[in-house]
């Protein structure tokens, strides 16, 4: 397992959810954090405070990760921060019910950005860069309809999809000095439309019979990145939902 004290992590996303557990796991082990937000600047500032109680450093930078200038500006802040970056987490995404009759493009545009190209943008310019400087990490965050679509959730489901194949993808393009993985969370923490009936039967369809936590996710996160025989695969963090 690669040691990470004093290494450098970026986490998009990283103000609030699965991306300030992600986030407070990855200064636990001693990593100094660059924590991106697009608007909750102050879950953004209460996640790197948080993190500080680890004797790490944290900034936070605000930025949409759809757009490649804001991509180019947050790695620039980390480096003029840190010096360096060791690990990318591309956490940022937008999650929606969207059912067919309904689906609008503007809802298809939102989804597919938010959740595919801000995964291949983060990944690509950061991947890039670590393999032109001695290597790193990069770790996606896909989730369980990649593989099993949800009703009512094509764009989402199709986006997470395409990150499955963009971890392969890029696994093989920034090999062997940048290792690329992703974690395929299920049902840990539902959307504000689901009703304690859609949780309950969500929860029973997993073979563990019970919700996740955000830490769950977190945990296999960091073990991605700290192995470093792993590169191209994805981990399902679901309590068996894709067995049954």
């Amino acid at each position: 397992m690669l040691p990470l004290d004093g290494a450098t992590a970026v986490v998009t996303g990283g103000a609030r959810r699965l991306g300030a557990a992600i986030a407070l796991a990855l200064a636990r082990a001693g990593c100094n954090l660059a924590i991106n937000y697009r608007a909750s600047r102050g879950e953004a500032e209460t996640t790197a405070t948080a993190a500080r109680q680890s004797g790490v450093q944290a900034i936070t930078v605000q930025g949409d990760m759809t757009q490649p200038d804001a991509v180019a500006q947050l790695l620039h802040a980390t480096l003029a921060a840190f010096g360096r970056v060791d690990v990318l987490v591309a956490n940022a995404g937008a999650f929606r019910r969207t059912p067919l009759a309904t689906l609008a493009e503007a809802d298809w545009d939102d989804m597919m950005n938010n959740n595919l190209r801000a995964s291949f943008l983060c990944a690509r310019h950061f991947g890039l860069h670590m393999q032109a400087h001695g290597g790193g990490t990069v770790v996606l965050i896909a989730d369980v309809a990649g593989f099993r679509p949800w009703v009512d959730y094509l764009p989402y489901s199709l986006a997470k999809a395409g990150v499955i194949t963009l971890t392969h993808a890029l696994a093989k393009e920034l090999a062997p000095s940048v290792r690329v993985n992703a974690v395929a969370p299920g049902p840990i923490l539902f959307p504000d439309d689901f009703d304690a009936a859609a949780r309950d039967r969500e929860i029973n369809r997993t073979l563990l019979q019970r919700a996740g936590d955000p830490q769950n996710v977190a945990d296999a996160v960091l073990m991605l990145v700290r192995n470093d025989y792993i590169t191209g695969a994805v981990l399902p963090v679901d309590g068996g939902r894709l067995l049954t």
